[in-house]
């Protein structure tokens, strides 16, 4: 007899699975760095000697130039002399021409106001200031010749060559694939110094640093022959004013003259007509009087007649 097959062993139930967690996104790529802060560049930065070497070398082209306005070539000589004069500088970077000429804007802005601060201070004296390179800015701008442009033409000239670098700035950092030549970019911010004649170069530069030298010693005195002639114009000013209220005051006099001449003429004219209406009331008055009298006296001849006229038949 067959022994009964042993029965499955029941399955363990299955165990409950918990849910798995969900996998979580991956973080999105960083951005890609954009053209305009890759192109970006940080300020350059300016040693002291770099900056002397920058004030000469601008001297010496703007001089030349007959104090006007630089072009993009004249900016890139100037680069190119401070390089030269900064070869042996230990801590000097090459620069561009455009880092000079934003560096020698900022240096003469803050040389008018320097020098604004001081006139305020004290208009009678020279200007001064704590400022490293204040005395040489301020020797430059009192150079050999007396400047072809002043401050207001100097300050829109900066102000239109900002402009000039905001909109270079804005082509080249908003995507723009072009930029403005430089031809036309050396004829907007040097417009006006087309007109004027290249100056013939002086072939001894030795000589002409000396001239320079002299020119920078005196200016001290033409800034004290300006200041004078500063003052003596506010005085004739001054003088100017008082001639004026001098002349204001003499034409009240006399407006005042006649007002009291008109017055007299008035009152004599009120004395003359009280006068003429206490004689016209005198006149009728005697007039009255004697009408009055000459009534009486026919009265009293009335009563006389009539007396003798009753007295004479009785007689």
């Amino acid at each position: 007899m067959a022994s009964p097959s042993p029965s499955p062993s029941p399955s363990p139930p299955p165990a409950s699975r918990s849910p798995s967690p969900l996998p979580l996104p991956a973080p999105p790529p960083p951005p890609p760095p954009s053209s305009s802060s890759s192109r970006r560049l940080p300020p350059p930065c300016w040693t002291n000697e770099e900056t002397l070497a920058l004030i000469e070398s601008y001297r010496e082209k703007w001089y030349e130039l007959r104090r006007g306005n630089l072009r993009a070539t004249h900016w890139q000589e100037v680069a190119e002399a401070v390089a030269r004069r900064c070869r042996n500088v230990s801590g000097a970077t090459p620069k561009t021409s455009v880092q000079c000429r934003h560096k020698v804007e900022k240096l003469r802005k803050r040389y008018r106001a320097e020098r604004q601060r001081s006139l305020n201070v004290d208009p009678s004296a020279p200007p001064s200031s704590p400022w490293l390179f204040f005395p040489h800015l301020h020797s430059m701008e009192v150079g050999p010749s007396a400047p072809v442009h002043s401050d207001d033409e100097e300050e829109e000239e900066d102000h239109r060559s900002g402009q000039t670098r905001s909109l270079h700035r804005l082509m080249e950092n908003g995507g723009l694939k072009f930029k403005i030549p430089k031809a036309v970019r050396s004829k907007i911010v040097g417009s006006r110094t087309e007109e004027r004649p290249t100056p013939v170069q002086n072939p001894n530069p030795s000589s002409r640093s000396r001239l320079l030298g002299g020119f920078g010693r005196m200016g001290p005195a033409v800034e004290e022959m300006r200041l004078r002639l500063d003052k003596t114009r506010r005085r004739s000013r001054e003088k100017d004013e008082g001639d004026a209220m001098g002349e204001v005051v003499s034409a009240l006099r006399m407006l005042g003259d006649r007002f009291m001449r008109m017055e007299q003429m008035k009152m004599e004219q009120a004395r003359e007509m009280e006068k003429v209406r206490m004689e016209m009331e005198l006149k009728r008055t005697e007039m009255v009087l004697d009408s009055q009298r000459r009534i009486v006296d026919a009265f009293v001849n009335g009563l006389l007649g009539k007396k003798r006229a009753k007295v004479s038949p009785e007689s």
